[in-house]
């Protein structure tokens, strides 16, 4: 008999390459997690790297070189074997032409082939936290030399048609209906006890979450199940499983426009915030209105004294005025465009929540939800923004925000050019201890918290409505996979 995973899935793929583009929470993003490998892993949840493609590594020189020592084992789905050379290929091409496998490559530079199985990384200065850059995000992944060397990214048909060397193949994609991945049975690593992996694309979220209530969908994806449709479970017999998210949703404001390089006018927007209004989207050990810079659970490197500045309206017009930002007799300050990612549906509240109150002293707010493609066009490429309701892991290792916050991140959307956070990043990258490197993050947040560089609004939480007819999920697996991987899982017996 055939086994099934089904995942119920409000977006549809574009493409198979996200090491060429990101299109974030898509099928194809969830589909690349399965069908291709990383060098190394990391989970959300667990500050240490795993093995994928390299079996073990190394740091050298002080943290300025790392070595993988890849699995010789390793094949790619057409049975040509996968070594050095690809990974070298993947991640060099990647950082010559800017493209999203990139993102945490900026103190790269260079990558070699030892031999066929060996890869060093060199890096610009030293980096401790390197490998939860290389192991954290799905755009990572390495691709087939052999298939894309010589080709121009943007047309290659293998985009469309993948060939990776994860524990699944696609076999099927049907726009709007469904991507359809098979087991690889000869796979050169963990075999799939699964035969297929099928992601149904069903735009309606509710509709989504009923399947797996119905048993026709073993699992949504993240965002898909918020706490105001928790109902939906109501009188059923899924599990449901919650945690506090690895992330937070942020108010964050396009630096490059003159009005928010003045630091009284950042803190006066941050004044006007009322959290009070944001705690009512809250569910107690799941999510709550936040207003640190980092989320408590990297407590390692958490500052509990750097806060964002409290609800303040009549401190926020005095700011607002001392700015510039004066408001007209009756009583306007102009104009704010605000987006948001729309697949993360849950920042639509905060988004509306947020132009009520920035509205209460004199901008007319107008907000939006983009879909990911659009998203990296005018908010990425174009910063044709004022403000972005963000979010993003910020767990387990602070050294992913810096693709965000530093002047030369590669996600540096919003524009910051601040001196300090920049300082405070590298002596974190160059300290040895996890000790030391905690103290330049705390210091790091002090920094965010007297500049306003940004708001924090809302740590987010997780909702995961599950099959119990399978094992093997990233939290039962000791976070030794990522969420979006499920190459291990297997039917439970009877």
């Amino acid at each position: 008999m055939t086994v099934d995973f089904i995942v119920a899935t409000p977006h549809d793929a574009v493409e198979f390459n996200d090491v060429y583009r990101n299109t974030t929470g898509s099928a194809g993003y969830l589909a690349c997690n399965n069908i291709y490998n990383r060098v190394i892993l990391n989970e959300w949840y667990d500050i240490n790297a795993h093995p994928d493609l390299a079996t073990h590594w190394e740091c050298l020189d002080g943290a300025r070189r790392w070595r993988f020592h890849l699995n010789k084992a390793a094949r790619w789905q057409d049975g040509e074997p996968l070594t050095a050379h690809d990974v070298v290929y993947t991640h060099s091409h990647a950082k010559e032409m800017g493209y999203q496998g990139a993102m945490f490559l900026t103190d790269v530079e260079r990558i070699v082939a030892v031999d066929d199985h060996t890869v060093d990384y060199h890096l610009s200065s030293p980096n401790s936290g390197f490998l939860v850059l290389l192991g954290n995000f799905i755009f990572a992944h390495i691709l087939p030399r052999h298939l894309y060397e010589g080709t121009d990214w943007a047309t290659n048909p293998h985009n469309l048609a993948p060939v990776g060397s994860g524990p699944f193949r696609l076999a099927e994609w049907v726009p709007g209906e469904h991507v359809i991945m098979e087991a690889v049975k000869n796979h050169w690593g963990p075999r799939p006890q699964i035969d297929r992996l099928i992601l149904k694309i069903v735009p309606d979220r509710d509709e989504c979450v009923r399947m797996v209530t119905r048993g026709e969908a073993h699992i949504v994806p993240q965002d898909t199940l918020t706490r105001d449709r928790l109902h939906l479970l109501d009188g059923t017999d899924v599990e449901l499983f919650t945690r506090e998210g690895p992330g937070m949703a942020l108010l964050d404001f396009n630096h490059t426009q003159p009005r928010w390089q003045d630091g009284r006018a950042r803190r006066a927007i941050a004044h006007a915030i009322n959290r009070a209004d944001i705690a009512a989207l809250g569910d107690p050990g799941v999510s709550q209105a936040w207003d640190h810079y980092l989320l408590a659970t990297s407590e390692w490197a958490f500052n509990p004294e750097a806060r964002a500045p409290g609800h303040d309206v009549e401190q926020a017009m005095r700011l607002f005025d001392e700015a510039g930002l004066t408001a007209d007799a009756a009583g306007r300050r102009g104009p704010l465009r605000m987006y948001y990612m729309d697949m993360f549906h849950g920042h639509r509240p905060l988004a509306e929540i947020v132009a009520r109150q920035l509205g209460a002293v004199g901008f007319q707010v107008t907000f939006d939800g983009l879909p990911s493609v659009d998203w990296a066009e005018r908010v990425r490429r174009d910063r044709k923004f004022d403000l972005i309701i963000v979010g993003g892991s910020m767990a387990p290792d602070p050294e992913i925000t810096a693709t965000k916050y530093s002047s030369t991140g590669r996600n540096n959307m919003g524009g910051h050019r601040n001196p300090d956070v920049d300082a405070a990043y590298q002596a974190a990258r160059e300290a040895t201890t996890l000790t030391e490197r905690g103290e330049h993050y705390r210091r790091l947040q002090a920094v965010w918290a007297r500049d306003t560089e940004w708001v924090p609004l809302f740590w987010y939480g997780m909702y995961y409505p599950r099959s119990k007819d399978f094992f093997g999920w990233a939290d039962q697996l000791d976070y030794t996979v990522p969420w979006w991987h499920w190459g291990r899982m297997r039917p439970v017996a009877g």
